[in-house]
């Protein structure tokens, strides 16, 4: 039983819907017919309660119509005006479709038709509603069918204001697919339109797209020199040249950093892709301006273009981006396309960093010893430290076969500190069995081991534990890794040049031209590359530079070692020119640990 039907009604149970009854009969005329509802006594409560309810009604959020079954607007809040700027009076008699969005009332009457279906019916939806000013504004609206309803006999409407929602939930959509700095379209919906290419394509059955991956070249560069600020710029100013070298309907999208992919849309043939590198490498010809800095920018470019093996826009992305580092390792400023070589060369890279990680873990590596002979008496003086790898299934590796790997994945760190270590145990037997003017041991020191900060501090770390003094240990460095960083790497061999340390500066003549840094170098022994040796034998600038090297070393105080000695000429000639040191096939191939032990036990001489 209700409170109403005991004769005591509670008005906090009165439903809204009665009170817009209550306002509806009201609108109509028709305050007799509302005796039903409560009894006569409690007209007042009644009173009270409409009055309560219109002051919600009028400071409420929403808005509340009621319309006839043809749109006729028959009641109208007084909230409206706040929210919509209309007075309710303006509203009512006019049909509420005038109002709706042009674009949404096609939806929005099927929406209705299907709400006048079922009385009771209650339907909700999303449409764009005129505001006074003509603008648009976003409502969510909900209504309910109350046609049958001899109370009300209308569709009852409430509608809220939700365009700061929508507009935020858009700027957060666009946020998730866009790049903040540049505005392109981010990695997400790059990766969704070139699904969405791949689709199309094996539906039609003819890969019509192709794939760019850009990276710029020293943009490192722009951003010690000049700032990251200033790199931003460049970034940005970089993005809308890309955008003007490409057609309507392709994309350019920036990954992350300096990298950027454009998806090129009805590409008929590679060569077509090709002219869009092209176009991009017009574009970038004039300078940028970052506040008055000018700077010039090039991209190195990957092509890749779409086929049927592709099951996932990863894969060609991953292609494309191989390209690319191609592209790079010739000389950057350029554009490769993507071959099936390439992701051969890949894989197998992978294969050989995982299976080397594999090897360090498991003890795999081994070290051969290469002499070190003195030209003039065929003694040997001391031994290169040759790392080789005892691959379970390809036999003994050299370096060449694993070495890149090992840059490229960063391992040669580890690899580097197995060597120093291994080494130098060595020579402790060394100096067990044979007294302590055993012969030295030189290690290659990689760039990657040689930047790292706590080099000095490791390097007197390994020497203290294997108790092996300085003037047994040279450390080979190649003349480009002293010379990336002159003055850095003039304080750390100088760091390493007061634990004792022979310092050998490998390759010398091959990279920079480091003559007038090499009187700062602590160093004492200068390498003769192998290239120019094998050309020993002929008369030219080859034998001219080897005696340049030797006479340098000499007027200096270095040692000078030559590598790669295969014949007895090279061997003589080099003794000719005063070249104190030699190393190669000519005296003997590296050797494993026994047999360098062998050679240091009974003094072998050539």
């Amino acid at each position: 039983m209700t409170a109403i039907e005991n004769g005591k009604p509670s008005w906090d149970d009165v439903h809204p819907y009665t009170v817009v009854r209550v306002l509806a009969a009201r609108a109509r005329g028709m305050v007799g017919r509302l005796r039903w509802l409560v009894p006569r006594r409690d007209t007042r409560k009644l009173a009270a309660s409409e009055r309560h309810f219109r002051s919600l009604i009028e400071n409420a959020l929403d808005t509340i119509t009621v319309i006839e079954a043809d749109g006729t607007i028959r009641y109208e809040s007084p909230s409206v005006e706040r929210v919509l700027g209309f007075r309710p009076e303006e509203l009512l008699g006019r049909n509420v479709f005038e109002y709706v969005h042009p674009q949404d009332r096609p939806r929005v009457l099927q929406e209705f038709e299907r709400l006048l279906t079922e009385p009771g019916r209650v339907q909700s939806m999303e449409l764009r509603f005129r505001h006074i000013s003509g603008t648009w504004r976003m409502m969510e609206v909900i209504g309910r069918n109350l046609l049958a309803d001899p109370a009300v006999g209308g569709v009852v409407v409430n509608a809220r204001d939700i365009t700061e929602r929508k507009a935020a939930e858009a700027q957060l959509l666009y946020d998730a697919f866009h790049d903040k700095l540049t505005g392109l379209p981010n990695r997400a919906l790059f990766m969704d339109r070139l699904a969405q290419s791949m689709r199309r394509s094996r539906r039609d059955g003819h890969p019509r797209f192709a794939v760019l991956f850009l990276d710029a070249d020293r943009f490192k560069l722009v951003n010690d020199s000049l700032g990251h600020s200033a790199g931003d710029r460049l970034l940005v100013q970089l993005a809308v040249r890309l955008e003007e070298a490409i057609r309507p309907g392709d994309t350019v999208a920036r990954l992350g950093g300096d990298e950027f992919t454009i998806l090129l849309e009805g590409i008929t043939s590679l060569r077509a892709a090709e002219r869009v590198a092209e176009r991009i490498y017009q574009q970038l010809e004039a300078p940028f301006d970052l506040d008055g800095q000018e700077v010039f920018a090039t991209v190195s470019i990957g092509v890749a273009a779409g086929h049927s093996r592709y099951e996932k826009p990863e894969e060609l992305l991953r292609d494309a981006d191989l390209a690319m580092y191609r592209a790079k390792s010739l000389g950057r400023a350029r554009h490769e396309v993507f071959d099936r070589a390439l992701h051969e060369r890949a894989l197998s890279a992978l294969r050989t960093e995982t299976e080397l990680r594999h090897a360090l873990q498991r003890g795999l590596m081994r070290l051969h010893y290469q002499p070190i002979v003195e030209l003039r008496t065929g003694e040997l003086k001391g031994f290169e430290a040759l790392v080789r790898w005892r691959h379970p299934t390809r036999g003994l590796l050299h370096p060449g076969e694993f070495l890149p790997a090992a840059e490229e994945s960063g391992l040669i760190v580890p690899l580097g500190w197995w060597v120093l270590e291994h080494a130098l145990r060595e020579v402790c037997r060394w100096r067990e069995e044979n007294g302590p003017d055993c012969p030295f041991v030189t290690v290659n020191l990689s760039a990657r081991q040689f930047a790292q900060p706590e080099l000095v501090h490791k390097v007197a770390e390994v020497m203290r534990r294997t108790e092996t003094p300085g003037r047994l240990l040279k450390l080979e460095l190649t003349e480009s890794t002293v010379m990336d960083r002159p003055e850095e790497g003039a304080w750390t061999l100088g760091r390493l040049r007061e634990l004792g340390i022979g310092l050998c500066i490998d390759d010398f003549g091959t990279g920079y031209s480091s003559l007038g840094y090499l009187h700062q170098f602590p160093v004492d022994t200068l390498k003769v590359d192998r290239s120019f040796v094998a050309r020993l034998h002929r008369e030219g600038p080859d034998s001219a530079l080897v005696r340049t090297v030797v006479r340098l070393g000499r007027d200096l105080g270095l040692d000078v070692i030559a590598e790669g000695i295969e014949t007895e000429e090279q061997h003589e000639a080099l003794r000719s020119l005063g070249c104190g040191y030699g190393q190669g096939f000519h005296f003997s191939k590296p050797v494993p640990p026994r047999l360098a032990r062998k050679m240091v036990r009974i003094g072998r001489s050539w």
